[in-house]
């Protein structure tokens, strides 16, 4: 049963802000409310107050802006992949969101609440980290630009203040040279928890990769750009053996940062096969 709790629906970032800050010690945002509700109906959480920002518009856009994308936290994972712009300038991040769930998840999960529910399965989260997103967080006393995986403590806990709320994250626009690619494994393609997902974004010149970036979900315990594999390929031909042996920096990561885990040994051939994959499907190669 869910308990009572007051329950305020601002329509403007100011009054947000107000409420959070009045409340904060006992407050919480709800969105999509795909998480939150399940918690709260397990009584793994009890505010006081209840926040409801979907009526807040400045959450909700998606826009370009001086070279950058700039996506709402309050834009739910279907609006960001039909978004045409989206599908322009963050391909990557598009594809991600298209695999979030199940469609009436879709519908109502925001991306911001993919990201500060900080589970090391969001899908949505490695595109963002290969994108070198930035995230704008904002109170009552201002805002502030934090790399995006800056915002992450530890597993299913974040850096914001309790009067914090994530406003918007905003990323480079992907170019014409740009290729992206994603792959994630899961017990069904849809509706199931990545167990492993792979986001790359690179650029290739005279048959060499001249720029990569990679991000791996349900590898590490927070979300991180993977430099050592990065550091095989950068300025390289991107044949079969340069692409095992980044693959092979790829799982080295996953089993330092797991800490020898059960599952690493299971996990070990899967994220180097996913990240060949999203490698090839970047390079668009057979």
């Amino acid at each position: 049963m869910i308990p009572s709790f007051d329950y305020r629906v601002p329509t403007t970032l100011d009054e947000a802000c107000g409420l959070l800050w009045d409340h904060r010690e006992t407050a919480r945002i709800i969105a999509g409310g795909t998480d939150l509700v399940i918690r709260l109906r397990d009584g793994d959480v009890k505010p006081e107050c209840l926040i409801d920002i979907t009526r807040i518009e400045e959450l909700r856009r998606i826009e370009e802006s001086g070279g950058m994308m700039v996506v709402g936290a309050g834009v739910t994972h279907s609006e960001i992949a039909s978004s045409l712009l989206m599908r322009r300038y963050g391909q990557v991040l598009s594809e991600a969101a298209s695999w979030v769930g199940s469609p009436q998840i879709r519908n109502l999960g925001t991306l911001g609440g993919n990201i500060v529910n900080a589970s090391p399965a969001a899908d949505t989260v490695p595109p963002l980290m290969a994108l070198n997103a930035t995230a704008t967080v904002i109170s009552r006393g201002g805002e502030r630009e934090v790399p995006l995986g800056q915002l992450f403590r530890r597993p299913y806990e974040t850096t914001l203040k309790p009067f914090e709320i994530l406003a918007q994250v905003r990323f480079p626009k992907l170019s014409d040279r740009d290729r992206s690619g994603f792959i994630r494994l899961a017990r069904r393609q849809a509706m199931a928890i990545a167990r492993v997902s792979v986001a790359v974004i690179l650029q290739v010149g005279r048959g060499r990769i001249a720029d990569i970036r990679i991000s791996v979900g349900s590898v590490t315990p927070t979300p991180q750009r993977l430099s050592e594999a990065e550091a095989v390929l950068e300025g390289k031909t991107p044949d079969e053996e340069r692409l095992r042996r980044a693959a092979d920096r790829v799982s080295q990561t996953m089993i330092r940062c797991s800490r020898i885990r059960p599952s690493a040994a299971y996990k070990k051939p899967v994220v180097e096969a996913l990240f060949i994959r999203a490698m090839k499907q970047a390079l668009q190669i057979q």
